[in-house]
């Protein structure tokens, strides 16, 4: 068994959606002078790798405080669409093999511009046909290598609203998934527990086993 984080690391210097303030992290107490360390963190909701709510631009939406804490944890299945190239869509087709899972992770490849600016150009995307197979498929949530479930230029947010108005969540900006390309693991992004929560940052990991659990605990 091997653990996977998934998540990237927040810094004050990190890559946000164009127009989103940076997150800020500062010592608001020191060790030398009060005897402990504790940092100030400010931050907006979709930020870094963070999970989307319908409420995120669904008017009456759910919250991420609506759901069951179980909505967050499952199976997920990775998919390998690396070899695209950018602007490649990603088609239902590419869903033939689908073995059964809670979350369908897409792994493009295009974590590889983390902080540069082609992370934010046009990397390849699902089209709104694969991501209305997936919920045909059963998933609870999508998860993305990339900026955003929808490529930057449709402003109409096509892909979120399918997950949207299905109650599905979406969680972005996922790494370290070419470890696990085309593997069924245990997954979980837990986003931070707060009211009213259109969104809110995660830590996703994945748990993978290459032989099965009952092996593994002979081991023990």
């Amino acid at each position: 068994m091997k653990v996977y984080d998934l998540t990237r690391i927040m810094a004050n210097d990190m890559p946000v959606w164009p127009g989103t303030p940076k997150p800020s992290f500062t010592k608001s107490s020191l060790l030398e002078k009060d005897g402990f360390y504790e940092t100030r963190v400010e931050t907006f909701s979709h930020v870094g790798t963070h999970i989307d709510a319908p409420s995120h631009i669904l008017p009456g939406g759910k919250t991420l405080d609506e759901y069951p804490a179980n909505t967050f944890w499952g199976t997920a299945w990775v998919l390998d669409v690396s070899k695209l190239g950018p602007g490649g869509l990603i088609t239902p087709g590419m869903l033939d093999g689908f073995p059964g899972a809670d979350f369908l992770l897409v792994s493009t490849g295009w974590e590889l511009y983390w902080n540069k600016p082609e992370y934010f150009g046009n990397f390849p995307h699902l089209a709104p046909e694969t991501v209305r197979r997936a919920l045909e498929l059963g998933v609870r949530g999508i998860g993305v290598d990339t900026m955003g479930i929808d490529p930057m230029t449709d402003l109409n947010y096509t892909n979120h609203f399918i997950m949207f108005r299905a109650g599905r969540v979406v969680i972005e900006n996922l790494c370290n998934l070419a470890p696990i390309r085309g593997q069924v693991v245990n997954f979980a992004a837990l986003p931070l527990k707060f009211e009213n929560s259109d969104g809110a940052p995660v830590r996703a990991i994945a748990e993978f086993r290459d032989f099965p659990e009952e092996k593994e605990m002979e081991t023990l």
